[in-house]
């Protein structure tokens, strides 16, 4: 037995209840069953029954003669004696295994529920001499801060049903033994951009069985807490606490190997790591500071967070393991991504942590100079879709290649009437112009340090808010400074860049991290996405498996439509339905890995061939200094279930090959998994050791069956090249009212302008940018319910639905738009010019004319640019239903192609030209377009124009066609005006 005054063994857990005179009523009470059990069932058989062996030898007649009553008893009664021995027994084992502290007492035969009991009643009666000093360790942890220092947080979590944890905010730096050397661990967690303000969390995982001895919260307790007695306090910070299995904590004799569980603060030594979280989670995280009258000496002093990158192996705990480990945040210790004390510029990028006002000085020289304040417009884009919480960008893929399998036609036909409910809230939730910066803000990054012949840090996340992109780099990364405009922050650990200096217009270069995902939201709202390469090995997402599951198809689905995972390949193994769909030359289907395997192996093979002829270390490399998508594109796989033992070691070394471009991301816990994340009910994941935690993104199986169904009809559609007729607008425009600017101004035929005569706060120009615009495709007015149901789906009050007709109102002029007799929303279209309707009158009247060039060449002029491009996020959902997208391509593109023919045949070779390049501006996938382009070079040109022009036609059809690539009409064309035309393979 454990006594009071001797030195803890690596003892087994007791069973504990919370309070100390609880706990030892109960050992006395198993101390009483054991004497009742050893002692008093001896004497009752003895007593009533006499002795279990029998008076005389029996002979041979007891097996035939009848069995009486009194041999019967006899027999029962022998089976009570040996069934007694068994316990007794089993008891001693449990005693002895308990005084050596062997861990786990040896398994005796037939054991079952009798060594368990003997267990628990051993266990109970190591309570009588523990509870009288067990609360001793967690007084002194919270008396041991400096007098008027913040000495105890208390902290209650949301979607945890632990109670109260409590412990000391400030702690000395946590230090590993490694040899005779003292080695500092550090490390920062990626669950907040405004880490300086975290709250310092330790963490260790469970060690997997040696022989017969498992690991248990005792030993854990003794081991970093140096008082095995102190496990309670264990067990109290991880009670019903998810873990990777999918099992909670709920008795404190039971841990499973790899499981996750949080130590006190004072916890040290080696496999300890420790993480920065948010403790200040809005609406799910209370905290409480309580001042102290201790008079220890203070301890804690101001340090910065720096970042290296470790490694550890405990025994066969978590082999090839990569973890990290964040130095404590203690006073004064104020450097993180929101620091404004190293980001000067950090209130006005918009970074969390950093308050308003801040900057009171001005924009500093070279600062661009900002909008107003945003107002209140009613509507939520981080509660918007069915795509998860706030999934902006993982819509934004889906919307973009939902709009490349259009082609030409760019909008909705009349084949997707029955999917508009599924395509609106796909609109609501993306963030294309998001998407378009964060993809080019890569892109330029990389080409900046390719042609100062430097390398790409190594990232692990990144974190994009509504004004700046943020790179978490690898631990132990120490890179020169990032080329401007982009700043270092945190010592240089994260790389920023403000979006009011974000490259303009689209870059010409291979994108650096084509793994990069999103994950969610984390708790500062910022979206959050981890790059799955940098893991080296396998990625595993446990915890509820089917929450898990939609959690790891939103992965899939991201990484097969994004902009910046070019050439990637997402194979997907066992998820019930075939999703190829959403993208054919990106996502395949399988049933077994092995299949996978191969076709993997065989695409990275190319790889590792091409890495030893160029001489590169890595993919990554090569991937900058030869850029070639459809060579250096990541294979990413994705498991519906855990590996085997053995495909779990081929997924490894698959993965961990640095010339391979690999990763795997499984359903469900793989315990040698470097980054093992942890998915809830409510689609909370949680890496407790990067310090990472966000509301997930997910979806579930009936939306990717809505998704799939809309991109079916979506590919009919672009096929059907079939023109509807256009109906003249309710307004037709003469050739007077063309001559003279009109008083508004709304174009359509491009990126959507209003030019508006009245002033109006800059907050509420998109808003109302959007009623003028969905009023000028509507010929002949909506009814105020229609049209608050088409700008503010998600609902609005009628008070703040009139407020903002009345602020639109007011800005374009009381006579340009007003309500009629009957209440219905319409434009005055005397003054206010819309160039669809201008450009619908005049095509309508180029169909009555011999030569329609003169009416054509004044309609494109109209045109400038793709029509509904960089519209804002969670906005214009309405163009769902609408059809108006469909229209304007059909129109445009019959525009282009009759001008074209009406100037060829006067010779106006010039004129067709400039048409055909019109209408490319505005449909650049319309194949019709690009084919008359190719026989107007042929015809007027060189083989080198019909080359050149063949060349712009197919980089087109990859960024903004099918992924099925070029028609069949159109290779064919190529074929005959140029024979041998070597085409690149298309890269989605």
């Amino acid at each position: 037995m454990v006594k009071t005054g001797e030195q803890v063994r690596n003892a087994r857990l007791p069973q504990r209840s919370d309070g100390g005179a609880g706990e030892r009523l109960k050992g006395l009470g198993s101390l009483l069953a054991i004497v009742a059990i050893v002692g008093g069932v001896p004497y009752v058989l003895l007593r009533f029954f006499g002795k279990p062996w029998p008076d005389q030898m029996p002979n041979r007649d007891v097996l035939v003669n009848q069995l009486s009553a009194e041999t019967l008893i006899g027999i029962i009664t022998v089976v009570i004696w040996l069934a007694w021995l068994h316990f007794v027994v089993c008891l001693l084992t449990e005693a002895v295994a308990e005084i050596k502290g062997h861990g786990l007492s040896p398994r005796i035969p037939l054991g079952g529920g009798s060594q368990t009991l003997a267990r628990r009643l051993i266990s109970g009666v190591v309570l009588i001499a523990g509870a009288a000093s067990v609360t001793l360790p967690v007084a002194s942890a919270v008396t041991t801060a400096p007098l008027g220092s913040p000495s105890s947080v208390s902290v209650a979590q949301g979607n945890d049903n632990s109670t109260q944890d409590t412990f000391r905010q400030n702690e000395p730096r946590s230090t590993v033994q490694v040899g005779a050397a003292t080695v500092k661990r550090t490390h920062t967690g990626v669950r907040t951009n405004n880490d300086h303000t975290g709250q310092v969390v330790k963490y260790t995982e469970v060690r997997p069985p040696e022989g017969r001895n498992y690991d248990c919260l005792w030993d854990i307790a003794e081991r970093y807490l140096g008082e095995g007695r102190r496990y309670n306090e264990i067990y109290n910070l991880n009670k019903n606490k998810l873990q990777p299995d999918g099992r909670r904590l709920t008795n404190p004799d039971l841990i499973m190997p790899g499981w996750q569980v949080r130590l006190p603060a004072d916890a040290k030594g080696a496999g300890v790591h420790t993480v920065l979280v948010n403790v200040d989670h809005k609406g799910t995280t209370t905290t409480t500071t309580t001042p102290t009258t201790s008079t220890a000496k203070p301890t804690a002093k101001a340090n910065a967070s720096n970042e290296t990158r470790t490694a550890e192996q405990q025994g066969t705990n978590a082999v090839g393991s990569r973890w990290f480990e964040q130095q404590e945040a203690e006073a004064g210790s104020a450097i993180g991504i929101g620091s404004a004390a190293n980001d000067p510029a950090a209130a006005r990028a918009g970074l969390p942590g950093v308050a308003a006002g801040a900057d009171k000085g001005g924009a500093e020289q070279g600062e661009p100079v900002e909008a107003g304040t945003p107002v209140d417009t009613g509507f939520d884009t981080t509660k918007a879709g069915i795509y998860g919480f706030g999934a902006t960008l993982l819509a934004a893929g889906i919307a973009i290649a939902l709009k490349r399998r259009r082609g030409w036609a760019q909008g909705p036909g009349p084949k997707a009437a029955g999917h508009r409910q599924t395509e609106i809230d796909l609109r609501l939730a993306s963030d294309v112009p998001t998407a378009r910066f964060v993809d080019n803000s890569l892109r330029s990054l990389a080409k900046t340090l390719t042609d100062d012949n430097r390398v790409m840090p190594i990232v692990i996340a990144a974190l994009v808010t509504d004004r700046a992109l943020t790179l978490v780099l690898e631990p132990g990364e120490s890179p020169a400074a990032p080329p401007g405009p982009w700043q270092a922050i945190a010592d240089g650990t994260r790389w920023v860049l403000r979006r009011a200096y974000a490259p303009e217009g689209d870059v010409d270069g291979p994108a650096p991290y084509p793994t990069l995902v999103t994950l969610g939201r984390n708790a500062d709202g910022a979206t959050v996405l981890v790059d799955l390469d940098t893991a080296d090995g396998i990625v595993s997402f446990g915890g509820v498996t089917d929450a898990s599951r939609d959690v790891v198809g939103s992965l899939a689905a991201e990484l097969a439509t994004n902009l910046w995972s070019e050439g990637a390949h997402v194979s997907m193994i066992g998820f019930g339905d075939d999703l190829s769909t959403l993208a054919p030359s990106r996502l395949s289907y399988w049933v077994r890995l092995d299949d996978a395997l191969r076709e993997v192996t065989r695409r990275t093979d190319a790889q590792v061939q091409a890495c030893d002829r160029r001489e590169a270390a890595s993919v990554a490399d090569a991937r900058m200094a030869f850029p070639d998508p459809m060579l250096w594109g990541p294979e990413i796989i994705f498991m519906s279930a855990p590996p085997s033992p053995d495909e779990e070691r081929q997924l490894a070394r698959l993965a961990n090959d640095p010339k391979r471009c690999v990763a795997v991301v499984v359903v469900g816990d793989v315990m040698s998994s470097p980054w093992r994340f942890v998915v809830d009910e409510k689609n909370q994941a949680v890496c407790r050791l990067l310090g990472l935690e966000v509301d997930a993104h997910s979806i579930n199986p009936s939306q990717f069956a809505d998704l799939v169904a809309l991109f079916g009809v979506a590919e009919s559609e672009a096929l059907d090249k079939r023109r509807g007729d256009q109906d003249l607008p309710a307004y037709e425009f003469s050739q007077a009212d063309l001559s003279q600017p009109a008083p508004v101004e709304v174009d359509l035929l491009g990126p959507v302008e209003v030019d508006a005569r009245g002033v109006l706060d800059p907050g509420r120009v998109s808003l109302s940018t959007e009623i003028v615009a969905f009023l000028a495709s509507q010929d002949y007015g909506v009814h105020p319910n229609v049209l608050a149901g088409a700008i503010w789906p998600r609902g609005i009050s009628e008070e703040l639905r009139n407020a903002a007709l009345e602020h639109t109102r007011n800005w374009v002029g009381l006579d340009a738009m007003y309500a009629d007799e009957s209440g219905r929303w319409l434009l005055n279209r005397s003054i206010v010019r819309v160039d669809w309707d201008v450009f619908r009158t005049l095509a309508k009247q180029a169909s009555l004319m011999d030569d329609p060039r003169a009416p054509l060449s004044t309609a494109l002029s109209l045109v400038h640019g793709q029509s509904w491009s960089n519209l804002p996020a969670g906005r214009y959902s309405w163009l769902a239903a609408s059809g108006i997208e469909r229209k304007m391509a059909e129109a445009v593109v019959d525009a282009a192609l009759k001008l074209a023919e009406a100037s060829l045949r006067h010779n106006d070779g010039n004129l067709a030209r400039t048409a055909l390049q019109t209408g490319l501006s505005f449909s650049p996938a319309s194949e019709d377009l690009w084919r008359a382009t190719l026989r107007l070079a042929s015809h007027f040109g060189t083989t080198d124009d019909v080359s050149a022009v063949a060349s712009q036609m197919y980089s087109a059809l990859a960024k903004h066609g099918g992924p099925r690539g070029a028609e069949p009409e159109t290779d064919a064309l190529v074929d005959e005006l140029l024979p041998g035309y070597h085409r690149s393979a298309a890269v989605a």
